[in-house]
């Protein structure tokens, strides 16, 4: 069921993307409400969100975002 829908597959008593999706949107905004540089460590699952939001990425696309490990990623807002 996961390899078929991996955006919409919920593990059991936990939460699918999309769950994590609608669970970061306050803190999307919240980031994007800021001027000054901001840090965001946190689980792949997160930062694929993130990252898919800022880039303006599909949400099909989510679950298949490489985030390397131990990799800084910068987002500058703004800025194409």
């Amino acid at each position: 069921a996961r390899k078929k829908d991996k955006l919409r597959y919920r593990y059991p008593r936990g939460e699918s993307y999309l769950d994590v999706i609608q669970r970061l949107e306050p803190v999307t905004v919240e980031l994007e409400r800021q001027r000054a540089p901001v840090v965001v460590i946190a689980h792949q699952a997160i930062l694929r969100a993130l990252y898919a939001y800022f880039a303006a990425k599909p949400l099909e696309e989510v679950p298949h975002i490489e985030v390397p490990l131990h990799t800084i990623i910068e987002i500058q807002m703004g800025v194409t």
